[in-house]
Order: C-alpha cells, then sequence, then structure tokens
C-alpha cells in the first residue's frame, strides 16, 4: 500500500526547495507530486514512506497522510472511467488519483477513497 503525504507550504519561493531538499538529503524518492498553490499544499507519493515521515518531522514540516490503493489499469480509452464508474455506483468517492508508473500496456494509478474496504473489493486488490 502506498502513503499520500499532505504537506503545509507557504506558497511563497523556496518552500518547495525546502520540503524537496528534506527529502533528498535522506535519500527520498519521490514518485509523484501534486502541488495546490492556493490551498497552500504540496502532496507527494515517496518511494519510502517511513523515511518520509521522518525527514517531514526533522524539517520542521506540517503535514498529514493517508492510505492509497493501488490499481494496475490497461492503458487504453475508457479503463479510468469504467474503475470511478464502478466506484461511483457503490457510494466511493475518490479524493485523489496519481500516476505512479506505466509501461506500454498498463498504467498505475493510486487512489484515496472514502470507503478503503468497499474500494478494495471493487477493484479486486
Amino acid at each position: 500500500m502506498e502513503r499520500e503525504f499532505s504537506v503545509k507550504l507557504a506558497n511563497r519561493p523556496g518552500e518547495l526547495a525546502r520540503m524537496t531538499d528534506a527529502l533528498h538529503k535522506d535519500g527520498v524518492n519521490i514518485r509523484t507530486i501534486s502541488t495546490e498553490p492556493h490551498a497552500e499544499v504540496v502532496r507527494i507519493v515517496t518511494a519510502d514512506p517511513d523515511k518520509s515521515r521522518e525527514s517531514l518531522r526533522r524539517a520542521g514540516l506540517e503535514f498529514s497522510e493517508r492510505n492509497l490503493l493501488v490499481a494496475k489499469l490497461k492503458d487504453e480509452p475508457g479503463e479510468l472511467a469504467r474503475i470511478s464508474g464502478a466506484l461511483a455506483r457503490e457510494g466511493v468517492n475518490i479524493d485523489a488519483a496519481y500516476l505512479l508508473d506505466k509501461d506500454s500496456k498498463h498504467v498505475h494509478v493510486a487512489f484515496a477513497v472514502s470507503d478503503e474496504e468497499k474500494a478494495k473489493n471493487i477493484l479486486k486488490l
């Protein structure tokens, strides 16, 4: 299971550098990143959640974290529509989605959802 870290950063020069430098110093690889400047939040998924947590704490950064479910989808039109529709029909909201990696036939997408257990059953994880 993957973890999403939502890091509170001021919307000013140098804040992203401060966070990424802290992770770099501890050898943490960022797999995917999303920024929300007006909310002053940067969301990251890293290769090592335990190290990430410690790095962010040592840097004095305010953050929260949550689980992500990873689905292997065919890399073809309609796959995300199929998955999101299946979750919606069962009342599961997708709060966030991240492309983690891709090959010629598949993509791995990480989802933050409102109901993990229900989503696991739907996604057959």
